[in-house]
């Protein structure tokens, strides 16, 4: 049964890559924000309430920090294989300019410190 929250995802598109649950669209690795690229990607799984949970805290926390973010699911087809690889086991993960900062829960904190470039 699909989640009925998944509406509620970030649906614009940013940098080439599709916010919210993607459909078969992908992203890229993404870093900086000086090229105009989105700094912040959730990546997920379908029907993943964890996942929901996660990006939601995503979605508010860049809202207030005025940062684009995206969701990206791991098993889509044309995902960057290397993701799945390395992210497939502790999905959803949330990274910040191509570094890991939570995966499984995110601390609102965390996710704020990484935006403001300070080490986890």
């Amino acid at each position: 049964m699909a989640d009925e929250r998944s509406d509620e995802r970030a649906t614009t598109s940013v940098g080439g890559a599709t916010g919210g649950r993607p459909g078969g669209s992908t992203a890229t690795p993404v870093s900086g924000s000086d090229d105009g690229r989105v700094r912040v990607v959730v990546l997920v799984r379908a029907d993943c309430r964890t996942c929901d949970r996660m990006e939601g805290v995503v979605r508010e926390i860049c809202g207030r920090a005025g940062e684009e973010h995206t969701v990206v699911d791991v098993d889509a087809p044309g995902t960057d294989p290397e993701w799945r690889a390395e992210y497939g086991d502790r999905i959803p993960v949330t990274l910040v300019d191509g570094v890991e900062v939570g995966s499984w829960r995110l601390e609102p904190d965390d996710l704020v410190r990484a935006l403001a470039g300070e080490a986890p």
